[in-house]
């Protein structure tokens, strides 16, 4: 899976998220433009939210890799994507762990 992560993918967005003059939400959003590329690439029968976290979290991992400096941006981008758009998803893996 992080294979499918092209580099020229993690310098695009590292350098949008070098851009000051985007908003927060500007930044979700070339995140989210990000991850629909890559979830073309994954068959329609994966479990969809499951990809898109795995994925979500690999991209996070390889811009702060390529640009360390943008550590605190990528993660908060992130955090609110994920908020945004799986968290549902996330709170059930978490009561399954617990059950």
């Amino acid at each position: 899976m992080e294979c499918s992560i092209r580099p020229g993918l993690v310098a695009g967005l590292a350098a949008q998220f070098r851009n000051r003059s985007l908003s927060e939400e500007d930044r979700r959003r070339c995140l989210a433009a990000a991850l629909e590329q890559l979830m073309q690439l994954y068959p329609a029968d994966v479990d969809h939210e499951k990809t898109l976290l795995l994925l979500t979290m690999l991209v996070a991992k390889k811009v702060a890799d390529h640009s360390p400096a943008l550590l605190q941006d990528v993660f908060h981008t992130t955090v609110t994507f994920i908020n945004q758009n799986l968290l549902a998803y996330v709170r059930n893996l978490v009561q399954n762990e617990m059950d």
